[in-house]
Order: C-alpha cells, then sequence, then structure tokens
C-alpha cells in the first residue's frame, strides 16, 4: 500500500521537542497589521508557549523600540526597567535582552552603564520601529556593537529590507565586528523571493570569507499565511547555504499568530517538517540539525558563550581612570555611576514584582 504523504496543515509532533525560541516580547508597541496599540506581558508569553516545550525564551521590551516622540516610546533606562521585571515560571526560562536606542541615543554612557548594573543576555535593535537607519548611524551603531563585544553580548537585529534595517547594512555592521555574533531576525521580512535569495547568499558569502559571525533565525517563515512553498523554500536555502549551526528558532511571541499556542504548534511544526524534509532518509542528520536549531544553537550562542574572550582586567591606575570618567551627568543630569546602582534596585523591585505577574490573567491591552 503506498503511503500518502502528511499535508503540512495536518501534521503535528504535538510540540514535543524541547525549545529556545530567540525572539520574545513584553510591552507596548504600535501593530500596524491590525492598526491599533497592544501591550503585551508575560503572562501572554507563558499563555502560548508552555504548551509547546519552551523552555527558556529570550525576551525584550517592544516599549522602546518605537519612535521617539511615540506615546508608547520608553526611555533605554526605563526599558531595562520593564524587561528586567519579566520573570520565567517553573516551567519556562525568560533571559532578558537590552532594547537599544543608537541615532536616538548619541552615545553609549546610558547602555554601559545599564549592563553594568544587570544582568542582560543580548542587545536587541529595530531600526525600522525607531525611526534610525543603519546606514545613516552606522557609526553610533557600531559603538553599541564595541560595547557588545567588550561585555560578551550577541546583537540581534530587526531585519527587512525597507531602508532602515537592511540586511546588507547590518551585514557590513557586523563585518566591522567580525569576531561578533550578530542574529539576523526572519533575515528578511517578508522581502521577495529574489530579495530574500540574495540576502541568504550575502550572509552566505560574508560567513563563509571569514568576514562575519552572522546568524538567522526563522520567524514568520510559516505555513499559516498563503506562503507556504515560498516559506519552505526559504527554510531550505538557509539550510543548503549557511547550514543548521547558525539557524535558530524565534517567533516573534506573543506578536500576531504567535501569541496563539494552536497557531505557535503548527509553526514550530512546519519547520521540523521542512527540515526533515531537507534531510530526505537521513534522519540522524535531520535529528541533529532540528536539535540544533531548536535549543542548542541558542543555548551555545547565549548562554555558554564559549565563543566569548574576556577581555584582560585593567590595571588599578586605568580602572580609577576608567570610573572617573564615568562619574559624569548624563541624559537630564543622572550620574552614570549612580545609574548603574538604579538599575541594580529597579532589578531588585522587579524580582518581586515578577512573581506578581505570574498570577496576573492573560491579557492583550489596547490603548
Amino acid at each position: 500500500m503506498k503511503v500518502q504523504p502528511v499535508s503540512n496543515y495536518n501534521l503535528s509532533f504535538n510540540g514535543s521537542r524541547k525549545k529556545f525560541d530567540v525572539q520574545g516580547h513584553v510591552g507596548a508597541m504600535y501593530d500596524g497589521l491590525r492598526n491599533e496599540n497592544k501591550y503585551y506581558n508575560t503572562r501572554n508569553i507563558f499563555d502560548t508557549v508552555e504548551v509547546n516545550n519552551v523552555q527558556k525564551i529570550l525576551v525584550s521590551s517592544v516599549s522602546g523600540l518605537n519612535p521617539e516622540g511615540s506615546s508608547l516610546y520608553k526611555s533605554e533606562i526605563d526599558c531595562a526597567h520593564e524587561v528586567a521585571a519579566a520573570k520565567g515560571n517553573e516551567k519556562v526560562k525568560i533571559y532578558q535582552l537590552l532594547s537599544c536606542q543608537p541615532g536616538i541615543i548619541k552615545d553609549t554612557e546610558t547602555i554601559e552603564a545599564l549592563i553594568d548594573g544587570g544582568r542582560f543576555y543580548g542587545l536587541k535593535f529595530h531600526p525600522t520601529n525607531t525611526d534610525k537607519s543603519v546606514k545613516d548611524n552606522f557609526d553610533i551603531y557600531s559603538k553599541y556593537m564595541s560595547v557588545a563585544e567588550k561585555k560578551g553580548l550577541p546583537c540581534v537585529f530587526h531585519s527587512t529590507t525597507d531602508g532602515k534595517s537592511d540586511p546588507a547594512e547590518i551585514i557590513k555592521l557586523a563585518e566591522a565586528h567580525p569576531k561578533h555574533p550578530v542574529v539576523l531576525y526572519h533575515i528578511d521580512l517578508m522581502s521577495t523571493p529574489d530579495q530574500m535569495s540574495k540576502t541568504i547568499d550575502n550572509i552566505s558569502n560574508s560567513v563563509k570569507a571569514g568576514k562575519s559571525n552572522l546568524f538567522v533565525d526563522l520567524s514568520w517563515l510559516t505555513n499559516l499565511f498563503d506562503k507556504t512553498e515560498e516559506n519552505k523554500n526559504i527554510i531550505n536555502q538557509v539550510l543548503e547555504k549557511i547550514g543548521p549551526d547558525r539557524i535558530l528558532f524565534g517567533s516573534d511571541c506573543p506578536i500576531g499568530e504567535m501569541g496563539n499556542k494552536d497557531d505557535y504548534g503548527k509553526f514550530a511544526d512546519f519547520v521540523e517538517d521542512t527540515v526533515k524534509g531537507f534531510y530526505g532518509d537521513k534522519s540522524e542528520d535531520a535529528e541533529k540539525a532540528l536539535n540544533k536549531i531548536f535549543y542548542d544553537n541558542a543555548e551555545a550562542l547565549f548562554i555558554e558563550k564559549k565563543w566569548y574572550k574576556k577581555p584582560p582586567e585593567k590595571n588599578a591606575a586605568n580602572n580609577a581612570k576608567f570610573f572617573s570618567k564615568r562619574n559624569i551627568l548624563i541624559g537630564a543630569g543622572i550620574l552614570v555611576a549612580g545609574m548603574a546602582a538604579y538599575i541594580v534596585k529597579y532589578l531588585h523591585d522587579d524580582a518581586k514584582r515578577g512573581k506578581t505577574d505570574l498570577h496576573n490573567p492573560s491579557r492583550v491591552i489596547k490603548h
């Protein structure tokens, strides 16, 4: 009897494979697809990912990724506060990313103090939403990257060919810091097939030439819309040209369809089915690739950080000079040294508030 192939729409692996999702969010943002403002909290994340065996998730504040002047805009300091309140529960561990605003902010003093004052696992950039393109603000983006290099924090970028978050410009930025890991979320969001292929080739060529340390996530490459075959082809291209060692599972949770646990599961199943199809009868190779994509790569990149070589400690005189320099007024008159203590207090207070948040009902609030 001939066995008929199973449709992508019906296939279900029941969320059994453990997952490390590299793209989650809390905070307020304008939803352009639905033309409304929304607010997301950790309860929205847990409602979606727990049943899909997501054991770890990177979370950033979308409030700091709004344009300056927006009613939803929050400063880097307030975003650090907001994301510090995002605590995991007994099933899902949350790892905080720090939302960054190069172009709006003209130096790195604030971000350095924030990093020193709390425990973050990476820096998040969204040139499109902050309305500060990489191309026009290349130098300050590069300075933020330099801070990340010193502290061992991978950098993640919203990526789409729109004149602001262009993958070509992000690749140039990564090549200015060739050893430092940079993740292109979405690869090249909603681009044409030709443009997506070009971006994949550019990433592949840069990595293979040793010019950069680039990674991609698979968010929005789903069968939930009318691009099943197109998105399957993209995943296959990425597997072939970039390889499973540089692919991460990310969802954009709980934004859009990724705030629905069933759709989230269908998306994860689609990725798994596509990867298995790519390897065909090489089931062992498929299994190794799937474990890397869904969990191991993110663990190695953001948690284990074996790629990171901590700079040697400076002597006492240099340290004294360094801290003296940082004791200057920044922004609206806040001392940088004091800011670090300010963030430490935030983290302490939010550890208690985070527990309370777990008992809040699931909600997505329209403003």
